[in-house]
């Protein structure tokens, strides 16, 4: 086998042939020039609309919202001690109540509901320390057993 030296008697060629790959990368191009324009188009799903007033108004009242204020209860700071203030009160149901109260109401309202159905449903400020609504919410916690909590966010 002879390599081309720059004679010109030879017949094997030093360089690429680069034909057929421009033939490939165009072929390659126009199919997905067709094909990216149908995967691009979508599905229509009519996605019914409801509004918050087509609620059923049982699942409203059955709700158990525990709220804690900076007003009703100075848990603003780090707790200097174990418990909460002796003056801490929270609102229960729309009801103001002091949190040594909470387990005995917790439990009264959820108790008799069944497990799946046991949710409390907790509002705090944000301004509010973190260990002092926990300490609540393990007070709320003690009065049922598998209790789900659930964060409602300010509006």
């Amino acid at each position: 086998m002879e390599f081309n030296r720059g004679d010109s008697g030879s017949d094997l060629q030093s360089e690429i042939n680069v034909t057929p790959l421009v033939d490939v990368v165009l072929v390659l191009l126009i199919i997905f020039m067709v094909i990216v324009p149908l995967l691009l188009q979508g599905y229509d799903v009519h996605i019914p609309k409801t509004s918050i007033n087509a609620m059923p108004v049982q699942a409203e009242e059955s709700r158990l919202i525990l709220s804690i204020s900076p007003t009703g209860c100075r848990i603003l700071g780090p707790s200097a001690g174990e418990g909460l203030p002796a003056d801490c009160r929270v609102t229960l149901a729309d009801q103001t109540i002091a949190a040594a109260e909470l387990p005995a109401r917790v439990g009264e309202v959820l108790g008799s509901r069944p497990p799946e159905k046991r949710v409390l449903f907790l509002a705090a400020d944000d301004r509010l320390n973190y260990e002092g609504v926990l300490r609540i919410l393990d007070l709320a916690k003690s009065g049922v057993e598998d209790l789900k909590v659930e964060f409602i966010t300010a509006n």
